[in-house]
This record gives structure tokens, sequence and C-alpha cells, in this order.
């Protein structure tokens, strides 16, 4: 008997965390659709079955609780049992049991463990399907790589540490194996350490003069932002005492920051000495030199072929009106490739194409559910486009598989030619947009944060880094970014003032806000999430990890402005 694959339906009102786990399944052979609502998660649910649903707790609305409540009837009605997880922040910890005692299966906590992520698919995932003992254990290795540092110990980690001087290795209150993990190679852990030890003389004086004069907002706002930096170079004890102080400081314990202060200060510039020879090290020259040129090379290197114009025809029969589509498209300038509804052919050109139209033309149900799970998984991961043709049986079909999830358009017989066309053509447009190198807008009060920002993000976008409010409202005079990333605590404008002010003008409104913010606390995730921003970031972000949120942003944007 042929294995199914498991289907698990994401529900968060929060693109960035719809993409993180998405990412996460498809990377692994488990399907997910994702749904930013508890009306949307009722509606999907009596359309189609899934195996496992993750549900977000605080939402607008409709909150996850809710909406679980709704869904028992929905069961109930089709006589299924399905495990329902709560996805909610650190504060529900404490309350599991109570969760539990309402029905939920489980609880998973933001952000998401990897392990944990991975125990639940293990428990609630039926054994009979494709998530096998063997992908399985595929699956564990690849969490694990994901895991906190401290336990990483992969062989790609290894290799790039080997990289690493041998006097780097000798100095303590580092923890390399987590600064490669965060930065991903040694020659951007290189970049992120020099750009720690750079600033320790500027950064140091500007806490001790904000804790000589008690100017307690600043002191935290700087402390903060030197918490980002050790936390990414491994520097877990500097962090940690960060940490301890920044807490004092929005809790008022003077106290506590007045005694344990000059300790911090002198361990932090304790690190200068330690990191001295990082201005003389010819091997870390070296690396910093072949960090240049290879981005040097992928900046020279030719671009890719232009698939924006290039349609994939999955047919399963010739016939007048698939000729008559294909025609069309080809008097439009389109480079249409027709080829057979056959997995082997699919996967061939798959590489070849932006645009799949699929045209089933058969009785065997099995068979046009089958394509169209490949086609869409095929699109999911490549950021492909999907339409479907032909007759309405077939059509039905096809929109009842595990594939619908990524249709753009569906065109039923009898087509209108020129729609059809003028669609493609939008689509097309589309593609173009998406494949252009987007510009990135970056506001962060911290300079070293900056800086690290743009070295891992300006060999994919073009970055323009602004560490204040106003500098960056006159960069939107004259230039208009694909996106902004926003720090949501800076002194005399913090990001929601910014973002008032940007969605309040005529001109800027429609640039898409994601926060860039250092707490993941229940109180600051749910006090940035009432702005209704586009998403949201972690400073904490591993270099993979936030290029993979962009990434998925863009490729969310480009399906959901293929489907208007």
């Amino acid at each position: 008997m042929e294995n199914k694959a498991s289907r698990v339906l994401i529900v968060d009102d929060m693109p960035i965390n719809r993409m993180i786990l998405s990412s996460l399944l498809a990377s692994n052979g488990v399907q997910s659709d994702q749904v930013e609502s508890g009306q949307e998660c009722l509606d999907m649910c009596r359309e189609k079955n899934y195996d496992l649903i993750l549900m977000d707790h605080r939402m607008p609305d409709m909150d996850g609780v809710d909406t679980f409540l709704a869904l028992q009837d929905i069961f109930a009605k089709k006589k299924i049992k399905v495990p329902v997880i709560c996805h909610t922040t650190e504060d529900a910890r404490s309350n599991i049991n109570l969760y539990k005692a309402a029905g939920f299966a489980d609880v998973l906590i933001k952000p998401v463990d990897p392990r944990q992520l991975y125990e639940v698919l293990m428990t609630y995932l039926p054994e009979e399907d494709s998530f096998a003992i063997e992908e399985k254990e595929r699956y564990v290795n690849t969490m694990i790589d994901h895991i906190d540092s401290s336990n990483v110990s992969d062989d790609a980690v290894k290799e790039e540490l080997d990289k690493l001087p041998v006097w780097l290795k000798s100095v303590p209150r580092i923890d390399l194996i987590a600064g490669i993990s965060n930065c991903e190679t040694a020659e951007d852990y290189i970049d992120a350490l020099y750009i720690f030890y750079s600033s320790i003389n500027s950064k140091s004086h500007e806490i001790q003069t904000h804790f000589v004069c008690e100017d307690w907002t600043m002191f935290k706002l700087s402390v903060h932002s030197l918490k980002s930096m050790a936390r990414l170079i491994g520097a877990r004890s500097l962090c940690e005492e960060a940490v301890a102080l920044e807490e004092a400081a929005e809790n008022g314990n003077y106290r506590m920051i007045r005694n344990d202060a000059p300790a911090f200060l002198s361990s932090y510039k304790a690190y200068g000495k330690l990191l001295s020879r990082i201005t003389e090290d010819e091997d870390i020259k070296h690396l910093s030199q072949a960090a240049s040129e290879q981005k040097s090379l992928r900046e020279e290197a030719e671009p890719p072929e232009d698939c924006t114009r290039s349609v994939l025809f999955v047919q399963t029969n010739s016939g007048i009106v698939p000729t008559s589509l294909e025609k069309s498209l080809t008097a439009a300038r389109f480079k249409v490739t027709v080829i057979p509804d056959e997995p082997d052919k699919i996967i061939t050109y798959r590489s070849k194409v932006d645009i799949i139209i699929y045209y089933p033309g058969t009785n065997d149900k099995s068979h046009i559910k089958l394509t169209m799970n490949l086609l869409a998984e095929m699109c999911q991961d490549d950021s492909k486009l999907l339409c479907i043709a032909g007759d309405p049986q077939d059509i039905d079909i096809a929109m009842s598989s595990g594939g619908a999830f990524r249709v753009s358009r569906t065109y039923i017989r009898p087509i209108d030619i020129d729609s059809f066309v003028k669609d493609f053509e939008y689509f097309s447009r589309l593609l173009a947009e998406y494949h252009r190198t987007k510009t990135l807008f970056i506001v962060d009060d911290d300079k070293d944060y900056l800086t690290v920002a743009d070295h891992w993000l300006s060999s994919s976008y073009h970055v323009s880094c602004f560490d204040n409010g106003q500098d960056l409202l006159q960069g939107l005079a004259t230039t208009i970014p694909d996106l902004i990333i926003l720090d949501y605590e800076m002194p005399e404008m913090d990001g929601y003032e910014l973002m008032k002010m940007i969605r309040n003008n005529p001109d800027t409104h429609r640039i898409p806000i994601i926060f860039l913010t250092g707490k993941n606390d229940r109180d600051h995730v749910f006090r940035i999430l009432e702005y209704k921003p586009d998403g949201y970031l972690l400073k904490s972000s591993q270099k993979e990890t936030l290029l993979d949120a962009l990434q998925r942003f863009f490729e969310e944007d480009l399906f959901n402005k293929s489907q208007q």
C-alpha cells in the first residue's frame, strides 16, 4: 500500500511565524497549509482533513481557544479526531495542564524549539504515513542542526571552526560553536567578532556615561544593544549579565544596577585585551580577504536565465482547448514547453520555468491528485506559480487534492483567451518583480548590529542602514524600499512612532514593515503585535534564520499577489 503524506494546518496571524513553521515542516517532508485567522481555519477544516493543527492562541477576532471549540463541532460531524497543538508564548508554560484540560493535545512555546516540534510530530502524526522511520531519523538530524549551539557538533560547524586561528580557540568566555552557528561561516563570524572588538572602547564609555549620569533609559538601551552583540559572538556570560541589567533598568531596580554595573563594565572591557590579536593575525586577514573575494564573485556572476516568460504546460492529452491556450501564449511571446503529466518529465523541467499550468484530462482521480501534489510541492519549494485549466469535473478533482493550496488561478472551460493571456502577462510582471534584487532599509540605534546585518544581507539585497528615525525619513524622501526592518526600542523616536509616520504618509504607507526586537517575552511581543506590523524578527536570530525569514516573506508576498 502506498503511504500517504501527512498534512499540517498552521494557524497564526503573523506571516513570519507561518513562514518559519512551514519551512521547518516542508524541508523535512511534511506538507502544510497556512491560514491567518480562526475563521479561515474553520473554513479549511470543513473542506479538507488534516493530520495535525498548530494553533496560535492569541489572534484577533477569534482566538485559538474559540477556534478550537468551533473545530470540535466540525470534527464531530466528520467523525474524525485531529490533534490540535496550542502554539503560544513563554508565559503559557506554567499553564500547559490547563490547555490540555481544555482539550488541546499539547503546547508549543514560541519561539519554537526545533526539538520540541520534532517531538510533537513524532507523537501525533500517524505512523503509517510517509513520515516513516528513515524520514524521521533524517528529520532528527536536520532539527538538531537548528538547536541551541551548545549542542551542535555537526561536520559543517567543525569545518568552520578549523578555519579559526589557534589563539582564538583558547580565548576564555567565548563559545566559538555558538558564534559559528549564529553567523554560519568562519568568515562572517570573524567579521562579527571584529565589529564587537572595535566598539568596546566607545560602547563601554557610553554605558559608563549613562551610568554615572543615572540616565537609566539610555543605560537600558545601551546595555540592550550590547546584549545582542554578545549573544551573537557567543559571549554567553556577558550576554547574561547584560540581560540582568536591562531587566533591572526596566523594573526600576537601580540599587542592583549601582551594585553590578561596575563589575559588568570591567568584564566587558576585558574582552579588549582577550581579542587584541584580532587586528594583527594573518589568518584572520586571509579569512576577511577570502570573504571579500567571494562577495565580489557573487556580484560579478552572470544573472540567472530569465524564466518569467517561460511556461511549463503539463497536460494528459492534447486537444483543441490546450492547443489553443498554447498558441495564444506563444503568440504573446511566452516560451511554452508542453509535456505529459508524468512525474519524471515534470521533475526534469522544474528548473527551467517559473509558471506552470496543469490541464488534467483523465478520469483517473488518483493520478490527478498525485500530479497536483507533486506540482504544488515543487511550486512551494521553488517559488513558482501554478494554474489549473480544464473541464469542471477535472478541476474539482484537482482542487480536492492536497496541492490546491498552491494554485493561483483556475480556468474552467469555456476559457476566455484574452483574460487568460492577460493573467499570464500579470504573472510575468510579478515574477520579474520577485526576482529583482530587493532594497531593504534597516533601522537600529545599535551601529554594531547594523554593521553585522549589512554584512549578512548585502550579498542578497540592496541594504541601506539608518541609526535613527530622522535619517530614515530623509532616506524615504529619495528611495522607496521593498521592506523596512525597524528596531522597536530606540531613543528619541521609537519604532512605533516611526511606523505611524510611515503609514500616515500616502507616499510610503504601502511599504511593508517588520519590527526588529531583542525580546520575546509575552508583554513585549503582544505590544508589538498590537501595532499590526507585517512581521517581527528577533535580534538573536542566526544568519540562516534571518535570510530564510526574509526569503519566505517575499515568497508569500508573490503568492498572495498572484491570487488577487
